[in-house]
This record gives structure tokens, sequence and C-alpha cells, in this order.
């Protein structure tokens, strides 16, 4: 009987140290915060920008779900992961991060239901009919995948699931949930914004139009207020005096250059220039040789030459030069032909080397994990000398890549032939440069006299810190627009897939971020996590088996371990007994 007391003593001692460890462990857990996440692509685990961001919340961040609701398992997933997403910013934000998740369908009315689908869409909300597979057939519920993020008296709607042609739920569902910290993270930004900063589009020398890169601008318009400037030598067009500081200060704290096709007069130069020193950022889209496939429509060749707009003089001073040349690539897209005999011909697909696609490789911020992108006729940049300049490629073409001296003959019969790619090989040709610095102005020592005589801007001969990108092809903003101009396809758009599948806008969005200072956002936008699949069929067929496997197989596993321990302490309690 004594060994059995021992025993006892030995045993409430033992739980009343693990009752203690436990409050001790509840205890210190008030003072020291720490999430452990064992999932292989850490997907539960914020970026330091996310944190940093909720952390240094001043005020309630309220969010308004519209997904709750009775779905199939890919959208109850979408649904629980944002609510997993919510709470852990939670975890770092406190009570400055509140959520509920809504309904808009439980009205118990059909107009109740229709006044509250009609105020989210006018808050900028879109809906989904969604097609629900049941076993004895499909029924339609409308769906509000999205959320209304409320800060400090203001609102801004964020669609989560971005609808896309010819993709599948699953798809959609499994990029969104990848992209869900940066929808947040953008969508409390943007409502703490006060004052947006400004993007203009510079017109009147030929540059792509406003339906022309339409897409990418209202990608532009979530985060900033964009126009269009026409500079025509107006003084003020992109800066202008400000009373009491004795300097001019800029109008716009961004400019894009689009694809100009005619000669820049020094007047605009000079007013460009000024703006880059008062600290301006600059994104060049520029072609240096003239060529489009509206020429190949109805002849097989056509020549390309040099494309004069009057800008090589302040890219060369500003650090870089683009080549008269075009690039052909062996990673390209493909183009659409007919072949065959008459009468029976047949539409066939053959590699187009004169429509390079750009993987990137580089971790910049601008350029890591965006999809390829498409350019056409691109050429190659060369850096110059440019003290106090830093230059960085950001985009370059593939391996596989020859060049093509001015003028050029460009035939669809090359997509019969295999270019020589190996005595001519000239891979990893630079084609987007990053230039962040200080840099000379282009007018500096040859300022033209009718300048002084017009007392044109107060001339500063050196910037401040500021950036600029160079891209040596304007197509790579350009949109597909309709015949008649009043409808356009999404940038990166590919029409033998019928789908976007390139990180055109990406990219260019990253670019424009970046410049302004905004590179935190890319941080989150370029996080990737890999998502697995459900399989419809089987979820359809045998969703009940699996679900009850899920249910009942740990209760089993937990009956018997439990079993198995009661044995092995019965067997060694019997022992010290003896």
């Amino acid at each position: 009987m004594g060994k059995v007391r021992t025993y006892k003593s030995k045993a409430g001692l033992e739980a009343i140290l693990g009752v203690l460890f436990f409050i001790l462990l509840g205890y210190i857990s008030q003072f020291v915060f720490a999430r452990f996440d064992l999932t292989e692509e850490k997907r539960h685990t914020l970026t330091p920008t996310t944190i940093r961001m909720v952390e240094e919340l001043d005020d309630v961040v309220y969010v308004k779900v519209f997904l709750a609701g009775d779905f199939p398992a890919d959208y109850q997933r979408l649904s629980q992961a944002i609510r997993e997403k919510l709470d852990e910013m939670r975890a770092y934000a406190g009570e400055n991060i509140q959520y509920e998740f809504i309904n808009p369908s439980e009205a118990p009315d059909q107009k109740s239901r229709e006044d509250m689908y009609g105020e989210l869409v006018q808050k900028g909300l879109q809906y989904t009919a969604l097609q629900i597979r049941e076993q004895d057939g499909v029924s339609e519920k409308i769906v509000f995948p999205g959320a209304l993020i409320s800060y400090g008296g203001k609102e801004v709607p964020l669609q989560i699931l971005q609808n896309q042609q010819r993709v599948t739920d699953a798809e959609m569902i499994n990029r969104t949930i990848n992209n869900l910290e940066y929808a947040f993270v953008n969508a409390i930004h943007q409502v703490q914004q006060s004052e947006r900063p400004k993007v203009a589009f510079i017109e009147g020398h030929g540059e792509l139009e406003s339906m022309q890169v339409r897409d990418f601008e209202n990608e532009l318009l979530k985060y900033y207020d964009v126009e269009r400037i026409e500079i025509a030598g107006m003084v003020d067009a992109l800066s202008r005096n400000v009373a009491g500081k004795g300097k001019r200060e800029n109008r716009y704290d961004a400019i894009i250059v689009a694809k100009p096709t005619e000669p820049f007069d020094e007047q605009d130069k000079y007013i460009i220039d000024q703006f880059v020193m008062n600290g301006g950022k600059v994104m060049w889209l520029i072609d240096p040789m003239i060529m489009e496939m509206d020429s190949l429509k109805s002849t097989d060749l056509a020549m390309s030459v040099p494309l004069k707009v009057n800008l090589d003089d302040i890219l060369f001073n500003y650090g870089v030069r683009l080549n008269r040349d075009l690039l052909i690539d062996r990673t390209c897209a493909m183009i659409p032909l007919m072949t065959g005999p008459p009468g029976n011909e047949r539409q066939e697909l053959f590699p187009w080397y004169f429509q390079p696609i750009l993987v990137s490789n580089n971790s910049h911020p601008i350029t890591a994990n965006i999809d390829p992108v498409l350019t056409d006729f691109i050429s190659s940049i060369d850096t110059v000398a440019s003290p106090g300049v830093r230059k960085q490629v950001v985009m370059t073409t593939s391996p596989y890549t020859r060049i093509m001296k001015s003028p050029v003959r460009v035939s669809l019969n090359i997509v019969s032939i295999n270019p020589d790619f190996g005595n001519s090989n000239r891979p990893n040709q630079p084609v987007a440069m990053l230039l962040e610095g200080e840099f000379k102005s282009n007018f500096k020592d040859r300022l033209p006299p009718e300048f002084y005589e017009d007392n044109l801007l107060e001339f500063r001969e050196k910037s401040d810190f500021t950036r600029m990108l160079v891209v040596s092809d304007g197509d790579v903003i350009k949109n597909e627009v309709s015949p008649d101009g009043t409808l356009f396809r999404p940038l990166g758009f590919d029409p033998i897939l019928g789908r976007k599948i390139y990180g055109n806008s990406e990219f260019l969005l990253n670019a424009v971020n970046y410049l302004l200072g905004d590179a935190s956002l890319i941080n989150v936008r370029s996080r990737s996590v890999i998502l697995r699949k459900l399989d419809d069929e089987k979820v359809l067929n045998q969703g009940g088996f699996w679900q009850a496997l899920n249910i009942a197989l740990p209760i089993a596993l937990t009956l018997v371990f439990g079993v198995l321990q009661w044995v092995i302490r019965r067997k060694k309690f019997a022992r010290q007994i003896k």
C-alpha cells in the first residue's frame, strides 16, 4: 500500500506542476507576443510592411465583408480565408481592426434584397451570378464578393474577387486568396490617404490616346489622381510659382511619356527637364524605331527605320541611350496565320519573334513575382556615364536574343525559318532601366538665349534625389481598342487564349508605385502563396464521405491512442505495485 500512496503522490505532484506550468505560460503570454506558422509557404504570416501598417493605425478600420451565407466549397474557402486574414491583422492591430460578415441576400422579401443590392452597386461593388451545382440541377445565387472599408469617416469599396474571362471559379478564388493581404493593405492605404499623389500623361507629341491606355489609367486611378496635359511651351504646365517660397513647385508628382511619335521642341524638353530638377518622376515609354503590325496587313514585308522624337540628348544626359535596332527573341508571343492551298486554308499559330515576352528573374520590387510582360518591336538600351545617377536593369530579353540593326526588314516569312540564335545570339538585352539619383540638367551650359529673354522658369542645374524609368517600347502600356473606339480590352489580354495572361499592368503599376515611394505596396503585392485546388467532381459526388471521414477519423484516432495509453499505464502501475 505504501507503494500505491507513493505513486499517487507522485502523480498528483505532476498534475499540480502541469497546471502551474500552463498558468505561468498564460501569464507570460500577456507580455510576450509570438505566433507560429507551420505552413510551407508561410501563408498565415503577414509581411513586415503589413504588420507595421496595422500596428501604426491610430483609429478603427471597420470592414464589412459581404460574403456570408450558404455557398459552394470554393466560396466558403474564400470566406474563411478572409476571416483568417482579418484575424491575423487584428492580432497586431488589436481593436483598431474590426469586421463583420453580412449576407446581402438574407432580407425576407424581394424588394428589401433589391434595395440592398442597389446600394452596394452604387457604392462600387460588383455582384456575381453564381451557378450552384446540386444533385437535382443548377440554381443561381447573387453574391457580392467584396467589402467596404471605413476609416476616419471615409469609405472605399474593395472588390475582393476579380472576374476573369475563361477562368474557372477555383482558379479565380485561388488567385484571390493569394492576393488577400495586398487587397486589404491596399484598401487601408487608400482610405488613409488625405491627399492623393498626382500623375499626368503627356500629350501633344503623338502619344497614345486616352482610350489606348484606358486600362492602365483605371488602375492608376485607384491610387492617384490622373490627368492628361499638353505642355505646348507653357511655363506653368508642369510647375508653378509658390508665393513666399522663392521657388517653383511641381504640379504633378510623376509624368508618363507614352509612345510619342512626333518630335519634342526644345521648350517642351526644357519644361520637362526642370520638372525633373524639381524632384519630379518620369516614366519614359519610347519606341526608338517606327514599326506597327498594321504595316503588315497588306504586305508581307515592311521596313523599320529610326523614329525621331528629339529625346536622344535628354535621355543620354540622364544616363541611357536607346539603340536604333529591333530585338527578336525565341521567347515570344504567337501569331495566327492562314496556311494551306486556296480553298483549303486553315489557321495555324507561329512564333512571332518581334514580340518578345519578358520573363523576370529579377528580385527588384518592380518586377518580383509578376507575370511575363508582352512587348512589341522592342529595342535595346545602353547606359552612359552620368555622375550621381545609379542605373539598374529591371527587365531583359531571354538568353536567346538577336539584335537587328536599323534599317530592319520586318517580314511575316520569319515564322517559316529558324533565325540564327547561335552565332548571332546576344543574350539578355536590357530593355527597361531604372535611374535613381541627382540628375544634371540637360540644359546646363547650353541654355538658349530666348529662354533667358522669356524668363522661362527659375533654372536649376541639378536635381534633388529623384527617379525615372526608361522602357524601350511604347506598346508595353497599350491596350487593344475596338474598331469603333468605344471598347477596350484589359492590358495584357491574349486574343488567342481569350483572357489576360501578361503582367504589363502589374509591371507598370509597380514602377509608378516605386517611383513615387510606395515601395511598401509592391512588397506586399509581389508575395506568392501556392494554393491547392479542390476537385469539383469529388466535392459534388463524394463530399459527404470526406466530411464524415474528417470528423470521424480524428475521434477514432483519439480513442485508439487513449486506449493504448490506458493499457500502458495499467501495466506500468501493476509492475510498480508488485
